[in-house]
């Protein structure tokens, strides 16, 4: 599959003076679900992983971009902006203001026959 196209629209202050979030779109589509996001989105092995605004922070999510099906990678954080991806981890700011980074790493789930018997 070759890289998909991302684009953005509607891009909104989330919160008086906070960061901008906006509808997300991959090769001209929105991912499932009425979600905003923050941009940057990064591709990476076959999946766009953006970060999601929910309601009191944000969860880094992996999109497929055929089915356009959402997975949290993340529990909910306080920020998120997405910065690089280094290996299989991604690196994200994790202040609004500031150069503060983390990383989380990137896991798929196992597939289910694997996960019902045990295989790795």
């Amino acid at each position: 599959m070759s890289e998909p196209t991302i684009s953005w629209d509607d891009i909104l202050e989330v919160g008086q003076g906070g960061p901008g979030c906006g509808q997300l779109f991959i090769n001209g589509k929105q991912p499932k679900g009425a979600f905003r996001y923050l941009p940057p989105a990064l591709y990476h092995d076959g999946h766009v992983y953006a970060s999601t605004f929910v309601p009191g922070g944000f969860v880094v999510a992996e999109i497929d971009p055929g089915t356009l099906v959402r997975r949290a990678v993340t529990e909910r954080l306080p920020y998120a902006r997405l910065a690089a991806i280094e290996g299989e981890e991604i690196v994200y700011y994790d202040h609004f203001e500031g150069d503060s980074v983390s990383r989380v790493a990137i896991s798929r789930p196992k597939p289910l026959m694997a996960r019902l018997f045990g295989r790795r």
